[in-house]
Formats: structure tokens, C-alpha cells, sequence
């Protein structure tokens, strides 16, 4: 697997920023040590996915106005990995949130070179808000979400790597800009696994990973 693809593994498996790409290993990531070539007697083309429409209330300025973009941007993360089209985070997405920003490039990246997610939604548990101002100017979402398992794939009719599912949290930072809400940062705690040695905290944040440059620069 190149580096460009062992970077986007990582990007793709639930938003994973915090965890470093030496601290397990792709193998690791994609449930152990699993042969790609294994999936190789299944056939699974790029799927057709609709592209998910802009929420009403992300137009509002409210609380749920900020929960529901928060849940738009993990909604839509499986047809922007599929599709390699940005246009969903681009509606939510604040320029200056460089984490946000390098996982749009890298959809784009998987998508010039043929490649594709399958499967892997997200489903948003629950969320809390935390704003500030009256009506909110800005705040803090945290979601709670499991993602399904998936198979990325590195080229068109390449070999698929198969990604296990997981449960976190993602708190993102959301601000007002006037007509919309848009997410300006966010992190990630996974829950960890029962063979984990430690939880999240051990794996640090986003600035320990490296940030999005280290992981998913060229």
C-alpha cells in the first residue's frame, strides 16, 4: 500500500485524526491482519449515492440550527469518500478549518486515482450544544455516532481494504457567519477497544496525531 493510500486508510476510518498512523498501524486499523486480496472473489463497484440535501435549520441561527450541521457533515461523509465530490462540506465547512479541509482534498485525491469507500455510514446518536450568545454567534456540537464497516479501495477494480466499525464522539466547533452555520474545528475521541491499553487520551488529540497535515498531505 503507498503512503498516499496508508494516509487516507487513516482518514477514512471515522474521522480518526487522533490516532497516530505509528501508534497501530494500517493493519490494525483495518481489523488485524487482514489480506486485501482475500475480497478479491467479490465484485463491489463504486456505489451510486444520492447526494444528501442541506438541512433547513442549518440556516437558522439555533441550536438545532448547530446540531443539525454537524450531523449533515457526518451524514455526507460517505458520499463525499464515494464520490469524491466535496460539494456536501463545502455548504458547512468554514475555509479556515484545516482538519475539515484536508479530508475534502484527500476525498478528491482517492477519487482521481479511481478510488472509493463502500459502505461505512454514519449514524448520529445523540448531540449536546454549548453556544454562547443569544441567539448563538458561536459554540461547541458534540456528537455521538458508530460508523458501519466499509472497504476502501485504492484504484478501480483494485483491492479492498477492509475497515472495521467504530463509536466515538466528535466535538466541533461551529460559528455563525452570518447566513449559515459552519464547522471552524473539530476533534475526535473513539471509544476505546476492550483490547486497547488505553482509551482515547492515550492517543491524544489531533495536534499529537500530527494534525491534518502530517496525515494527509501529499
Amino acid at each position: 500500500m503507498s503512503r498516499r493510500m496508508q494516509k487516507i486508510v487513516i482518514l477514512a476510518v471515522a474521522l480518526a485524526l487522533v490516532v497516530p498512523f505509528g501508534a497501530f498501524g494500517v493493519s490494525s486499523l483495518m481489523g488485524g491482519d487482514q489480506d486485501p486480496t482475500s475480497w478479491s472473489d467479490q465484485q463491489y463497484p463504486r456505489p451510486e449515492i444520492a447526494e444528501p440535501e442541506l438541512p433547513a435549520p442549518v440556516l437558522e441561527q439555533s441550536e438545532t440550527g448547530a446540531r443539525e450541521t454537524v450531523e449533515h457533515l457526518l451524514g455526507s461523509y460517505t458520499y463525499m469518500m464515494t464520490t469524491g465530490d466535496t460539494a456536501a462540506w463545502d455548504e458547512v465547512v468554514d475555509p479556515n478549518c484545516s482538519v475539515c479541509v484536508q479530508f475534502m482534498a484527500n476525498a478528491e485525491q482517492l477519487h482521481s486515482q479511481g478510488g472509493y469507500l463502500v459502505e461505512g455510514e454514519f449514524t448520529v446518536e445523540s448531540t449536546t450544544f454549548d453556544g454562547t450568545g443569544e441567539p448563538p454567534v458561536t459554540g461547541t456540537v458534540s456528537a455521538r455516532f458508530t460508523q458501519a464497516p466499509s472497504l476502501i479501495f485504492e484504484e478501480a477494480e483494485g483491492e479492498a481494504y477492509p475497515l472495521e466499525g467504530v463509536s466515538g464522539r466528535l466535538d466541533a466547533s461551529v460559528a455563525w457567519d452570518g447566513e449559515r452555520w459552519r464547522i471552524t474545528d473539530m476533534t475526535l475521541q473513539p471509544d476505546a477497544a476492550p483490547s486497547d491499553a488505553g482509551g482515547a487520551s492515550d492517543a491524544g488529540g489531533a495536534s499529537d496525531a500530527g494534525g491534518a497535515s502530517d496525515l494527509g498531505g501529499a
